[in-house]
Formats: C-alpha cells, structure tokens, sequence
C-alpha cells in the first residue's frame, strides 16, 4: 500500500472512500467532516442526533451518499473523548478504515488527519501517528494462502490548511517509513519455525538495510559469527542452548552508522530463539506453534536497526541477536548443567525452558567487549511470569540507571507502546545464587520476571542498560489497540522514540 500526503479539500478528492471523524459528545460535525456533512444534505449531522453514531473510539459510521462529493463512500471513525485524546489514538483509528476498505476490496482511500487541531496534537505528530498506523493496520501475512487478502493500493492523507501542509507531508513520511520497519520485522516473527531456523534468520538480517534510501542502506553493516566464532569466544550460553537441535547457533551484529564517527554506541540486544519447544524442560504442547514467536525481540531489536536507518537518526547503533533453536534431543543441555558464560561467570541449570536469559548473557558480553556502549537495552519474550503480572497490556521494564529509565517511560509515553517497571532490589539476587556455581538460571515460583532481570543484569556490569520483557505484548491474540491478531513489532515505537531523543555523548 502506499502512503502519500496532498494539498486541497477533501470533498474534492477522487478516492474510493473518504475518511473523516468525530470526537464524542459533540452535538454537530466540525471541521472537515461538518463540510463533508453539508456537502451530502446533512447525514452525518442526522446519526449524531439520532444517536446512532456516538464517536465513541473505534466506532464508525459508513455512508454512501449520493451527490456532493468526488467520492462515492464516505466513513467517519470516532476518536473518543477529546480531553483524553492522544496522538496514538490517531494510529488506532486507521484499523476499521483499513479493515472495511479490505472487505469491500477498495482501491485507494483518502482521509483527513486525525487529532491535528481540534484534538490538541501537532499536525507533524499527528500525520506521523495516522501514517504510521495505516501501515501497521494494513500488514496481513498471507504467504500461505491459496487465496490473498485484498491489498489497499493507495492510502492518501488530505491536508486544506495550506500553512500546516508541509508539517504533514513530512509526517506522514515519517510514519510510513517507520511502519515499514515494523512490519519488516512482523513478517519475520509470523515466518513458520521451519523456514525461519537460525541461519535463515541471519540470512534476513543480511538483508537488513535493503529497500530503504541508498545513502542510508550505506551506513548499514551485518557480519554473522557461526560455530567456530562462537566456539572461540567460549559463549557457553549459546553454545549450550543450541546443543539439542542441528541447525547450528549464529551470533547476528547488525550496525548502523548514522553518528558522527567515534560517537558512542548504544547497543541493542534481541532474543533470537526461533523455535522453543523447552529443550530437556519440555512445554506443555497447547499452544507450542506459537513459539515461533520467540525470537520477536531480535526481530524487533533488527526492525528498530531498520527504522533508524530509514530515518536517518543520528545515532551509532548496534543489534546482537543470538539465534538458536531449543529442542529436546541426545545432545541437548540438561537440567543440572554448569555453563561458563563467555563472561567467565558459571551458571548451574534448573530448567533448559529458561534459555533466553542465556543467550542474551552472552550476546549483552559481546556488545560490552566489542562496543562498549555508553547505554544498552535488551527485549526479549522472556517470561511467563511477566504476562502474568503485566498481561498483554505493557511490557515490562527493568534497568540499572534512573536516568536512562526515565527517558524510556517518557518515550513510552509518547510512542503509545506501553511499559511498566518492575523493582531489581538486592533482595532479588539471593534468588537465583546457586550453591555450585555463580548463578542459577530460574529464581523459584516468587518473582520471576524480576529475578530473570536481575539475572541479566548480572552481565550488563556498570553500562546503563534496560530489558524489555516482551512476553505479554509481542503477539495479538485477539484485535486490540489498533492491531489485528498476530505480531505486534513491539518495542521498535518505543525504542525509535526512544532514541529519536537526546541520549548520552
């Protein structure tokens, strides 16, 4: 689909179906959808005082008018309360125009951009989030059906004010290049385990930088470290989890130069593990397909590489993604198990279903000896204990530095991606000391998203470092804040956010 911006008044734009909306509780239209009202005799006006159309978020009214617009369909979408509205409530809003634009199989779409003005959001900001939740409310992975959805050809944006149209252009650019990151790295987590083993991971992490802006996709680098690299660097973790299956682990170090040369580095972490059926510690069988969604923080950590680079940050980035399968077998690591990480710390296992924190270990040593980033973040489907604290509502966050956490909750805020901190006391540490050897790798039945945090943060030494716990947000099981079911991208909104603003020198 593709997204694009233009000058001029909406009822004037030959589309297949125009977009405009309503905030709840108002008693008339204004703005756009008050001239599209008068243009059609009044329909709009005629819902909201029959109440059959309340404006409340998500709801939508679909009209098919008969005179007064170059258009022949119009469809105004709620928007909720105005004093509660945000610019993520813009992305959210382009859900049901994208799904009733699939169902009816239209062309193209033009609407007005949703919250600039009236909704108290800056036009450049709102465009962005419309753009961007165009894009993400349009992904359908759909490799595998005999029969393909229907694809959008055109989504345009209409701006009239002539002064505030530069502003939008600019964002809804902005938006879509950031949503094409973002399902770059939905389509990689929705890949079937089969066809998405650790080297064919890595096989799309080559292609990491392609398809976006030749001067970009230039600052752009990817080497891939196999069995003997990582032999070499004695990554115990890594080296142990994939043991059981025989598609051999790799490391994944994607760089983006977008600073100036010998600025710092910020290090970006993903947990890669492609298929976990649990290793020795087998998992329950309902609902073990979807555990291909396990390597959804490398995907995100890579789609944020993305973005960034599309977006021409001005930032030195580097993504470390261990890729590994976890599968039970003669060779695989065992309960029991003593492993020397590749930052000489030994690590007694209680269960081999605890196998992220392992990998990322070694990986977060890795970016310290290699980079030695002034700042480190890590996101992985870490936990279930995380779902069960936070649901599918936040992620959960952890860190060592205050600073470095409260610019992550302020982007969190801004980005709409929701994140939670949870506490990493002293007190958590006695958890997961084990009598045999430096750590263990599970903490018991209190805390375990806490105790899987300060596990890894026994590897991130004194660099301000956050982890992400992606568990409960990385996959939609039913549609929701403005996403149908499947990968969400999270935290690639949060992080680009994140690192859109100043950070360390």
């Amino acid at each position: 689909m593709r997204l694009g911006c233009i000058s001029g008044d909406i009822r004037k734009v030959r589309a297949d179906m125009v977009v405009v909306n309503l905030f709840e509780g108002v008693k008339r239209p204004a703005g756009a959808a008050a001239a599209v009202d008068a243009a059609i005799g009044g329909a709009i006006a005629a819902a909201v005082r029959d109440h059959d159309f309340r404006g409340k978020a998500g709801e939508t009214l679909f009209l098919r008018p008969a005179r007064g617009l170059a258009a022949p369909r119009v469809l105004v979408v709620g928007l909720g309360k105005q004093e509660k509205f945000t610019a993520d409530q813009a992305r959210q809003a382009a859900l049901p125009v994208v799904k009733l634009a699939k169902k009816l199989k239209l062309s193209s779409v033009a609407s007005v951009v949703h919250g600039a003005g009236r909704g108290g959001v800056d036009p450049r900001t709102a465009a962005r989030f419309c753009a961007l939740g165009a894009a993400l409310s349009a992904f359908e992975y759909d490799r595998y059906k005999g029969e393909k959805g229907h694809r959008i050809g055109r989504f345009l944006f209409v701006e009239r004010d002539a002064k505030a149209f530069p502003a939008v252009r600019a964002g809804v650019s902005l938006g879509a290049r950031l949503g094409e990151a973002i399902n770059w790295g939905r389509a990689l987590v929705a890949t079937p385990p089969a066809e998405l083993r650790p080297d064919d991971l890595a096989r799309a992490a080559r292609g990491v930088g392609r398809g976006i802006a030749a001067a970009a996709a230039g600052k752009v680098r990817v080497r891939v470290l196999g069995l003997r690299e990582l032999t070499a660097l004695k990554a115990g973790g890594i080296l142990a989890v994939a043991k059981g299956s025989s598609a051999p682990p790799r490391l994944i170090v994607a760089e983006y130069r977008g600073g100036r040369p010998g600025a710092p580095w910020t290090a970006l972490v993903g947990k890669g593990v492609t298929f976990d059926t649990g290793g020795i510690s087998l998992k329950k069988w309902e609902g073990m397909e979807k555990m291909k969604y396990d390597m959804a923080g490398g995907a995100g950590m890579l789609a944020t590489l993305r973005a960034a680079a599309a977006l021409g940050l001005r930032r030195n980035l580097v993504a470390v993604v261990p890729a590994v399968e976890n599968m039970p077998s003669g060779s695989a690591y065992r309960p029991g198990d003593v492993l020397r990480m590749m930052s000489g710390k030994t690590v007694e296992v209680l269960s081999t279903d605890a196998e992220g924190r392992l990998i990322l270990a070694d990986a977060m040593t890795y970016a310290l000896r290699r980079y030695r980033p002034k700042e480190m973040v890590d996101a992985a489907t870490l936990t279930g204990a995380c779902v069960v604290a936070l649901g599918s509502v936040n992620m959960g966050m952890m860190g060592n530095d205050e600073r470095m956490a409260a610019r992550m909750r302020a982007a969190s805020a801004a980005s709409g991606e929701k994140a939670w901190e949870l506490p990493l006391h002293e007190e958590y540490l006695e958890q997961i000391k084990s009598e045999i050897g430096d750590l263990k790798n599970i903490g018991g039945g209190e805390a375990g998203a806490i105790t899987a945090g300060y596990f890894l943060r026994e590897f991130a030494g004194d660099t301000p470092w956050v982890h992400l716990d992606i568990a409960g947000t990385a996959w939609v099981e039913k549609e929701k804040r403005g996403y149908a079911p499947g990968p969400s991208g999270v935290p690639v909104r949060l992080l680009v956010e994140y690192l859109s603003t100043p950070g360390p020198v």
